[in-house]
């Protein structure tokens, strides 16, 4: 089979055009068929870009089958891996990639879309913030299970909970809790805890906040069975038995199943906490359908009154909800914004917070949690709340909030992906803006289809790993935008990263690549057509030669569809797709790659799984349960998180142990063993992680502190950060 001649691709214009356009919104996009390109030349000491002008072969659309005289053959296991070649792992450091320049070509800035309420415009001090997206509902329960949003957990007031992690550096603090929690006892058939909770805690309507409030919330969740959205990692009735309310301001928890730190310490512990006065009476007719079952109901009778009673609680309309966080939402104009008023009984009003930054932590209130304080302080502030009252405004794009933003309007722009390159170069020269980056505690990541040949062979992960050059398409194509990965965690979880993993490929030179990843096919059986291996030729800085790659039972290599995010979206995910389809077509690999909106991916990938390979992203917990999540059997289902169907009962039974680890030194050597596993097979192939821009008037609005793992809008979710920051 004749295969593209490598044409190293797709940077200037995809990438610069891909940045201009690119939206916040997630909607559907259709393939991309042409692309009009610059092409990036290797050349002794260096690249050249020269300016030509090519077009891209198109992309079928996603509801068209392409005409393949082969087309996916389905796999049967998992092929293990064979050792790994001496030259497949290397010690390099990660060098630093340094800032290129950013994009020079922008946009006309559209105007603001929305005007704020005159009715906003009241005394006192406000702090204004934009938003893309409104909340999908005020109704808590279905705010955090079926419609689950970020919005949601931006904007809707603060719930309060046991413990929390403290702002920044995430050390284990109580919240309504007296003092850290005791360990768990087994007695009986459970495993217990008692613990003691504050009693000058109120709801905003003047009620206090007690013990029965706890386990109400609790066991409200387990007698509905909510499991969608957050409530399955809040109150997981696979370990939670119930909470009972020993006495007014005293909680016992019951567990049958040992949780570990997973479930209790960074779950139960740390749940939201729902006022029983307000909900009793809804929950109570939302469990209706369930108690008429009776005893010993058929599943199929349980899970349709389970339908029904959640129907019933989500349809609920909130209108006067007491809450105890830092602001108590007042209004709400559907598409327009939402307005949070302050909470003068607020629990932490006046609180001094000292933090250092080896994660110790201290509070005027006489709480030392994390390691021993060690040198100077390194963040203190006062909890307030400092303002009267909040502000979310929905903007119809990034530009239209910057814009609004520069005007005085918002203080603070609120975005998960932060704010484009091409915006925080506009407005740098605003001496009224400061741009903050930081690093992101996510990846993005290569994932195979496991239940398709040749994917579901160890040996073709690992040398798709080795071409995969991401120092080159950071550095030259990316312009330093990223950063590369090897590990399963980023390096910005500074309490959980592990350096010490395989890193296939790293630091070789290409044709260092080629040559070790022929060596790594061949000794799993692979072969070319004709015997026709690919080399690399260092007169023509390319490789020649291939003919299509054979499988061990003489079976050629199928084509292969690689899904990935459009560039509008995501312009460097989509940059990396076609990388990798390049240098896989020059090792007789053929590849299609297929750009589409994240809102047709997902069902593709995650419900249909109709791919061989994909790119995608995760944004991760602090707690490292996503090695065991994501590549979990039970979460290779219709809608599981494992849509590669990486099914090892090896690796199954080590990174499980990540649920029950019961503490810190434990769960790190099970959470280190998972990813040298993890990065030997390469169920994915983790491609980059990348920094937070974001921007907010610093001659009016003052944070608590800029330096931070996320950014600025982490803090902001669950209302955390609010009550901390001062308007000027």
């Amino acid at each position: 089979m004749e295969f593209r001649h490598k044409w190293l691709m797709f940077f200037s214009l995809v990438i610069i055009l891909g940045m201009v356009l690119a939206s916040c919104a997630l909607r559907a996009q259709e393939v991309v068929k042409t692309v009009i390109v610059t092409e990036v030349i290797e050349v002794v000491g260096g690249t050249v870009v020269e300016v030509r002008v090519i077009t891209a072969t198109p992309a079928p659309k996603m509801d068209e089958k392409e005409e393949v005289t082969t087309g996916p053959i389905p796999a049967n296991g998992l092929i293990p891996c064979q050792p790994l070649p001496e030259a497949a792992v290397t010690d390099l450091e990660q060098g630093d990639l340094g800032n290129a320049s950013d994009p020079t070509i922008v946009l006309n800035v559209p105007e603001r879309t929305f005007v704020t309420n005159a009715e906003l415009q009241q005394g006192g001090s406000v702090y204004r913030v934009g938003v893309f997206e409104d909340v999908a509902t005020l109704n808590f329960w279905g705010a955090n299970g079926p419609n689950n949003t970020i919005s949601n957990s931006y904007m809707l007031p603060q719930r309060l909970a046991l413990y929390s992690l403290s702002d920044k550096y995430f050390t284990f603090i109580p919240e309504i809790a007296m003092d850290l929690p005791k360990s768990l006892s087994p007695e009986g058939d459970f495993f217990e805890v008692k613990i003691p909770i504050r009693e000058d805690v109120v709801w905003s309507d003047g009620e206090p906040l007690t013990a029965e409030d706890i386990a109400f919330t609790a066991n409200a969740v387990l007698d509905l069975g909510l499991i969608s959205g957050n409530f399955e990692s809040w109150y997981d009735a696979n370990y939670l038995d119930h909470i009972e309310a020993v006495d007014e301001y005293t909680v016992k928890i019951y567990y049958h199943t040992n949780p570990g730190l997973a479930h209790h310490e960074y779950g139960t512990l740390q749940a939201p906490i729902l006022a029983k006065h307000y909900w009793a009476p809804i929950v109570a007719e939302a469990l209706a359908p369930i108690e008429a079952l009776g005893e010993h109901p058929s599943q199929e009778e349980l899970l349709t009154a389970q339908t029904d009673a959640h129907y019933i609680l989500f349809s609920h309309q909130v209108e006067g909800e007491p809450t105890a966080g830092g602001f108590t939402l007042t209004k709400w104009e559907k598409g327009a914004f939402l307005e949070s008023v302050k909470n003068p009984d607020y629990l932490n009003t006046g609180l001094i917070v000292q933090q250092w930054a080896i994660g110790a932590y201290k509070d005027s209130a006489g709480i030392e949690a994390g390691p021993a304080p060690e040198g100077d302080v390194e963040t203190e502030y006062t909890v307030g709340p400092h303002v009267d009252s909040v502000v979310y405004t929905i903007y119809g794009s990034q530009d239209a909030a910057i814009l609004a933003m520069q005007k005085g309007e918002i203080e603070y722009v609120l975005n998960s992906l932060g704010l484009h390159r091409r915006l925080s170069d506009k407005v740098k020269g605003d001496p009224n803006l400061t741009i903050i980056e930081n690093p992101t505690n996510s990846i993005r990541y290569l994932s195979f289809n496991n239940r398709r040949r040749p994917m579901n062979d160890c040996a073709f992960r690992q040398a798709v790993a080795v071409l995969i050059d991401k120092e080159f398409v950071i550095e030259k194509v990316l312009q330093g935008n990223a950063f590369p990965l090897y590990t399963f965690i980023p390096e910005s979880n500074k309490a959980w990263y592990f350096d010490d993993v395989p890193k296939l490929g790293k630091g070789f030179a290409r044709e260092e690549r080629v040559n070790l990843a022929v060596e790594i096919l061949e000794q799993a059986g692979f072969y070319w057509e004709n015997d026709r291996k690919p080399a690399y030729s260092p007169d023509n800085l390319r490789v020649e030669g291939a003919g299509r790659l054979m499988m061990p039972d003489g079976i050629p290599v199928p084509p292969l569809k690689l899904l990935a995010p459009s560039s509008d979206y995501d312009p460097l995910r989509s940059t990396f797709a076609f990388w990798i389809e390049s240098w896989l077509d020059e090792m007789g690999i053929p590849v299609m790659t297929e750009l589409a909106g994240i809102k047709v991916l997902t069902p593709l990938i995650f419900t249909e799984h109709d791919f061989d390979m994909y790119i995608l992203g995760w944004s991760l917990d602090i707690f490292p349960e996503h090695l065991w999540l994501y590549f979990a059997e039970e979460q290779a289902v219709t809608n599981g998180n494992n849509a590669g169907g990486y099914i090892n009962p090896k690796f199954e039974s080590l990174s499980s142990q990540i649920l029950t680890c019961d503490n810190v030194i434990k769960c790190r050597d099970i959470a280190d063993q998972s990813q040298i596993m993890l990065s030997t097979e390469s169920p994915y192939v983790m491609l980059y992680s990348t920094e937070i821009i974001e921007a907010f008037r610093s001659d009016s609005l003052e944070f608590p502190f800029v330096e931070a793992l996320g950014g600025i809008q982490y803090y902001h979710l669950d209302g955390n950060i609010q009550p901390s920051v001062k308007i000027k």
